[in-house]
């Protein structure tokens, strides 16, 4: 499909977004511009896909059902952002995501540039922790972002990742979600997401890839033994275990991430502060890390996403922490992140 068909799916889908209850073939073409003599083949190619139309009474069409699948033009359908998703490209399956995102990098491709995949087979989270995913259960995505201003920590962006897909949890799945430090999104307990935000230093500005992986709409039997005392998803936490729509949860942290790296850009960390450490429970927490070559036991005072840690030494005295140097991260009354 060329980057005009997708253009064109995107602009017939917006419309029925917009309209629920139909349109006619002669105020489609109007309101999206396209060729009255298009409708129907792009109608038709949406059907292959599994998108299914009816018409009404009025002769009006009806998207009535759309397919599970997270294709481009459909995320870009309904997705309200400037920058982020300006570009989507739509994987099947892949060993990762964030490898095709560097891929991308390299070409030039703009900030916003989102990989999007319905399955991996070599996932990766931090440390180069394995990420387990079932197809079309998921939502495993990446995103090719600038740093704005290039001085920015990969751990601010980071956390602005990491709050932005809590919000999106909690308001779209309607479960509690808490950030555990510095990269695992967590449900009662059980990790149900992560984040791994990697940078490389290809030119000015400065890039990362922030890869983001959810544990939307599996059941228990889809996690491996070894998995499923520490691991859960969304459907699994909902009171109904209804499924979530994962397009849906993706629009909405996209829009929630934009938000932040604006702030970011701008110079504002209050609020983005603010909901972090809503999310995360830092400040009065008892932890331990490493920092440089260094072992740090204490409590954290103050959480700041631009100064790090004020950490109360367990041996006296307060020390100031940066986040991007902070390593082996443990809550003292919890397992290892």
């Amino acid at each position: 499909m060329t980057a005009n068909d997708s253009e064109s799916l995107t602009r017939f889908l917006s419309e029925f977004r917009i309209y629920p209850q139909g349109l006619d073939p002669e105020s489609l073409a109007q309101r999206t511009g396209l060729d009255p003599a298009d409708l129907l083949p792009l109608r038709r190619r949406l059907e292959e896909d599994g998108f299914g139309f009816a018409e009404d009474y009025e002769g009006r069409w009806v998207l009535e059902t759309h397919p599970n699948r997270l294709y481009g033009y459909w995320v870009q359908a309904g997705l309200r952002c400037d920058r982020l998703g300006c570009q989507v490209y739509y994987k099947d399956e892949v060993a990762s995501t964030q490898d095709i995102a560097f891929e991308l990098m390299v070409e030039g491709r703009p900030h916003g540039t989102l990989v999007v995949a319905e399955h991996q087979t070599g996932g990766r989270g931090r440390q180069d922790r394995a990420w387990h995913s079932t197809p079309h259960e998921c939502l495993l995505f990446s995103l090719l972002l600038d740093l704005e201003p290039p001085e920015t920590f990969a751990s601010v962006l980071t956390i602005a990742t990491a709050t932005a897909l809590a919000r999106s949890i909690q308001d779209i799945a309607g479960v509690p979600a808490r950030i555990k430090f510095p990269n695992d999104i967590l449900v009662r307990g059980k990790k149900v997401a992560g984040v791994l935000l990697e940078v490389r230093d290809y030119g000015v500005p400065r890039r990362a890839v922030a890869g983001i992986g959810v544990n939307v709409n599996q059941l228990v039997d889809a996690f491996p033994d070894d998995l499923k005392e520490i691991a859960t998803s969304l459907r699994m936490e909902r009171r109904d275990q209804e499924p979530v729509r994962r397009s849906r949860l993706l629009r909405y942290t996209l829009r929630e991430l934009e938000k932040w790296l604006e702030r970011i850009a701008a110079g504002e960390f209050s609020d983005l502060e603010n909901a972090w450490n809503r999310f995360s429970g830092m400040e009065g927490r008892e932890v331990s890390f490493r920092c440089g070559n260094e072992d740090v036991e204490g409590r954290i005072n103050v959480a700041s996403v631009k100064d790090g840690l004020l950490v109360r030494m367990t041996g006296g005295g307060e020390r100031q922490f940066r986040l991007e140097h902070i390593t082996q991260f443990l809550y003292r009354d919890e397992e290892s992140t």
